[in-house]
C-alpha cells in the first residue's frame, strides 16, 4: 500500500471548500499564523508543555534524562546520551474512533 502525503497546500484547499467566503490566500495566512503560534508554544523555555486541541488531540513535550549506560549497537561502545526534549501526540477519542473503527467491536 502506498502512503498518501498531504501538504499545507492540501489543507488550505480543503479548508477553502468548507469556507467559500474566504480565499485560499486568506486561509493560507490563517494556517501559517496558527502553525507559527503552535511552533512558538513548543519552543518555549519550559520543562513540560501540554498543548490540547479539543476533538483533535494533545501534544506533550517531555524532557528526557541523561542516559549514561547506553551502547552503540554496532561497536558495543558505551555512549552518553544527553538530556533532550521529546514530543508525543495522543489523538482524541473522536480521531481514535475513525482510525481504529475496523478494530472496534460493537
Amino acid at each position: 500500500m502506498q502512503k498518501q502525503v498531504y501538504t499545507k497546500k492540501d489543507i488550505v484547499r480543503r479548508t477553502s471548500y468548507k469556507f467559500e467566503r474566504y480565499t485560499k490566500d486568506e486561509l493560507k495566512v490563517v494556517l501559517d499564523c496558527f502553525l507559527n503560534v503552535v511552533k512558538d508554544m513548543f519552543i518555549e523555555d519550559k520543562d513540560r508543555i501540554h498543548l490540547e486541541i479539543r476533538n483533535f488531540g494533545t501534544f506533550d513535550i517531555i524532557p528526557t534524562k541523561i542516559r549514561k549506560n547506553a551502547r552503540n549497537p554496532r561497536t558495543k561502545e558505551k555512549v552518553v546520551i544527553q538530556p533532550r526534549k521529546k514530543i508525543t501526540f495522543k489523538p482524541s477519542k473522536i480521531i481514535k474512533k475513525y482510525i481504529y473503527k475496523s478494530r472496534l467491536v460493537d
